[in-house]
């Protein structure tokens, strides 16, 4: 409905003091059309968005109230510009912001806001800030390709800006399109960490490597990026002359008896503890002799886990010769990790006086160098007398 508001002015002009003679004079005064609609104001400020680089956001307003048509002018400010400037199309509640992070037309921390004016008033909405998540680059910056020797260290970490990530993964070249995660071992850490590191590289460890990066953005939803910067890694062979050694490894003297015998065998089948039994100390596989850890080894090139560890029991007296057993084959003279050693060691002891055995450990890489025999870990093992048992079974 539109109301026609008309005032009346009556002017009386008292008699007398009017030259025409007339007792009053009436006007009238038009004063159009007033607006119902109330002030223009800002109902729903433009949001902050987040999103990966080349993706596109969208900023948005909503307005009440106003008179006549609504006008919108999106504006925005870079962090080196010095004011906001007029940017997008005009007269639209949305600005949709293209490209996020590529070039300079949108960056990190760009800020925007919109004029919004009627007929009668202008009013500005509070600036909105856009993040943008993404991969800066791979730290050391500016070397593409890495030569060097097997057994050196070497480490990557990604560069990025925006929110904090929620997960990195660095992933491997393994042909056209072929990419692959890299996962931790003996050699390479940090798989899934900002740094991925090489401890001892190997010549296997060649090859291209990128990035790939998942960002938290708003309303609990992620993005992810994958680097357009790769490394390449040649590693090249030596020849490995230096042996591996123990450490953290000193040789030892240990004296055991067979009394225990009786009741660390209580529970297996009766002949174990009759007494043609009585005088062995049975050494089993999993006790503290035997406690050799990959930690303890060292190498200049092969990874400890690649490391061969060799162990034999000997004679501690002179000609210091393995030990056989009945059938005169070597008691035990084995290869391989210490936990895949297959059985338990029975050490003959004497109903008088001692026995004493000399165990020997060694060590293996893969050019086939060996523990020098000085640099051996050593354990001499003496299995004290003891009579032997009498049955009660």
């Amino acid at each position: 409905m539109t109301l026609i508001l008309t005032i009346f002015l009556l002017l009386k002009i008292v008699p007398g003091n009017d030259p025409s003679g007339e007792a009053s004079q009436t006007s009238i005064f038009e004063m159009g059309e007033p607006s119902l609609a109330g002030a223009l104001t800002v109902s729903s400020q433009p949001a902050d968005q987040t999103d990966c680089k080349g993706n596109k956001v969208t900023f948005s307003v909503d307005t009440q109230g106003g008179a006549g048509t609504i006008h919108y002018l999106w504006k925005r400010k870079r962090p080196a510009d010095a004011a906001f400037v007029a940017f997008g199309a005009k007269d639209s509640t949305k600005l949709p912001v293209y490209n996020i992070g590529t070039g300079s037309e949108a960056p990190d921390k760009t800020l925007y806001q919109v004029a919004v004016s009627d007929q009668d008033t202008e009013t500005t909405s509070l600036p909105a800030l856009l993040t943008v998540n993404q991969i800066i680059g791979i730290s050391p910056v500016g070397v593409a390709v890495y030569t060097i020797n097997e057994g050196e260290n070497l480490s990557f970490k990604v560069l990025s800006s925006g929110n904090p990530p929620s997960a990195i993964q660095w992933i491997k070249k393994y042909g056209s399109n072929d990419w692959r995660d890299v996962t931790d071992n003996s050699i390479v850490s940090g798989s899934t960490s900002d740094q991925l590191k090489f401890t001892k590289i190997s010549v296997r460890d060649s090859g291209i490597y990128k990035v790939r990066v998942t960002f938290p953005t708003r309303n609990n939803t992620q993005c992810t990026e994958t680097s357009t910067t790769i490394r390449t890694i040649h590693v090249k062979a030596v020849v490995d002359i230096d042996p591996p050694l123990f450490v953290n490894l000193s040789n030892r003297n240990m004296t055991v008896c067979p009394d225990n015998l009786e009741q660390a065998e209580w529970n297996e089948i009766q002949r174990d503890i009759l007494p043609e039994r009585a005088k062995f100390y049975r050494l089993h596989k999993h006790t503290f002799q035997f406690d050799l850890s990959a930690s303890n080894f060292q190498d200049n090139i092969t990874p400890i886990s690649d490391l061969v560890l060799h162990w034999g029991i000997f004679s501690a007296t002179s000609p210091y010769g393995p030990v056989l057993d009945e059938a005169a084959t070597t008691l035990d003279d084995s290869s391989g990790q210490i936990s895949l050693h297959p059985e338990n060691i029975d050490l003959e002891g004497v109903t008088s006086g001692n026995k004493t055995y000399r165990i020997i450990f060694w060590l293996e890489d893969r050019a086939g160098n060996l523990t020098p025999d000085t640099l051996r870990h050593i354990v001499t093992l003496t299995v004290a007398a003891r009579p032997e048992i009498v049955s009660n079974f």
